[in-house]
C-alpha cells in the first residue's frame, strides 16, 4: 500500500470514528433526556389536585347558596352541620364524629347550577378512618351525592380527563396491614369516583393513566430492590404491582405477572388472601371498606403467554 493510500485509509478511518462518537453521543444524550424525564416524572402525579379542594378544620360556618352551613359540637362528642335559611328554617345536613369542611365551595365538581360543599369526617383514630361526604347545594335544597370512604387517605380532586368535570381520587385501604406488613409498607390503591345516576361510584377502569403511574413507581422499586438484594421491598413491590394492575381491571396481566416475580414460599396463601379481602362486603363497622364494586378485578384470568 503506497503512503497516499495509507492516509486515505487512515483519514477514512479517523472520519468513520468521528461518525461512530457521535452517534454514541446523541444516542447517550437521548438516553440521558429520557432518564432524566422518567425521573421527573416519578416525583409528580399524572395529574395536578385542584389547591382548593383541602380541609379547612378551622371553619365553623359556610354560606353557601341561600344558607348557611353550621357545624355544631354535641355532649356526646359527635357532630352535625346545621343548615340554616334567612327566614328561621333550618335542619341537620349531616351528622358524624368529627367533621371538618374540606372545600369552601369556590368550586363545583361540575357544571350546572349550584354548589358542591365536602365534609370530611374523621373517626379519631390512630390511621384511621376518614369519610367524605358530598353535598350539593342548590337554593335551600341540599343534596347528598354519596360519601367516599377513603379509609387511611386524604381525597385529592382533579380533572383526569379534562371534561369539565372533576373526579375524586381517594383510595382502598382494605389491604392494610395485609401479608404482614406494617401500615407504612402497606399497599393503599388509588380509587377513582365519578358522578353517574345521581351519585359518586367508583369509576378505576376510565381513568388507566392513574394506575399506570404508580406501576411504574413500583417496578421500579422492584427493579431497585433486586439491585440490593433488599428480598422484604422486592416483595412488598411485587405485591403493590399485583393490586394495582387487578385494579386496573388487567387481570390476566395481574396474576400472569404476580406468578412470575413472586418468589416467596407463601404464594398460595397471599393469592388467597388477596382473593378474600377483594370479595370482602362493606362493613358500616369497618372504615377501611368503601362501597366499591370490584367483582371485575374477580375475574378468572386467562393464559399466560
Amino acid at each position: 500500500m503506497t503512503a497516499r493510500l495509507r492516509r486515505a485509509a487512515f483519514a477514512g478511518l479517523v472520519v468513520l470514528a468521528a461518525v461512530l462518537l457521535a452517534g454514541v453521543g446523541e444516542a447517550w444524550s437521548a438516553a440521558t433526556e429520557v432518564t432524566e424525564d422518567d425521573d421527573e416524572a416519578q416525583l409528580r402525579e399524572v395529574y395536578v389536585a385542584h389547591p382548593e379542594f383541602q380541609p379547612y378544620p378551622e371553619r365553623n360556618e359556610l354560606t353557601v347558596e341561600d344558607v348557611t352551613l353550621t357545624r355544631i359540637r354535641r355532649p356526646d362528642h359527635s357532630e352535625a352541620l346545621v343548615a340554616k335559611e334567612e327566614s328561621g328554617w333550618e335542619h341537620v345536613a349531616l351528622e358524624g364524629w368529627r367533621l371538618t369542611f374540606y372545600s369552601q365551595a369556590k368550586q363545583p365538581l361540575r357544571r350546572g347550577p349550584g354548589r358542591h360543599v365536602i365534609v370530611q369526617e374523621w373517626s379519631g383514630g390512630a390511621h384511621c378512618c376518614f369519610d367524605y361526604h358530598v353535598l350539593h347545594v342548590q337554593g335551600t335544597k341540599i343534596q347528598p351525592e354519596g360519601t367516599i370512604r377513603a379509609g387511611d387517605c386524604s381525597l385529592r380532586v382533579a380533572d383526569l380527563d379534562q371534561d369539565g368535570a372533576l373526579e375524586l381520587i381517594a383510595c382502598d385501604a382494605r389491604f392494610a396491614y395485609a401479608f404482614d406488613l406494617p401500615f407504612a409498607e402497606s399497599p393503599l390503591v388509588p380509587v377513582v369516583y365519578t358522578f353517574r345516576d345521581r351519585a359518586y361510584v367508583a369509576d378505576n377502569r376510565r381513568f388507566p393513566q392513574v394506575y399506570q403511574f404508580r406501576l411504574a413507581q413500583e417496578r421500579r422499586r422492584f427493579a431497585e430492590a433486586q439491585r440490593a438484594g433488599d428480598a422484604r421491598a422486592a416483595r412488598r413491590a411485587v405485591l403493590s404491582v399485583l393490586l394495582h394492575t387487578l385494579y386496573a381491571g388487567r387481570v390476566t396481566e395481574a396474576w400472569c405477572g404476580f406468578d412470575r416475580a413472586y418468589r416467596w414460599a407463601d404464594r398460595a396463601d397471599v393469592r388467597q388472601e388477596v382473593l378474600r379481602r377483594l370479595r370482602l362486603a362493606p362493613d358500616p363497622e369497618d372504615g377501611r371498606l368503601p362501597s366499591i364494586d370490584l367483582t371485575y378485578a374477580l375475574a378468572p384470568p386467562g393464559g399466560c403467554r
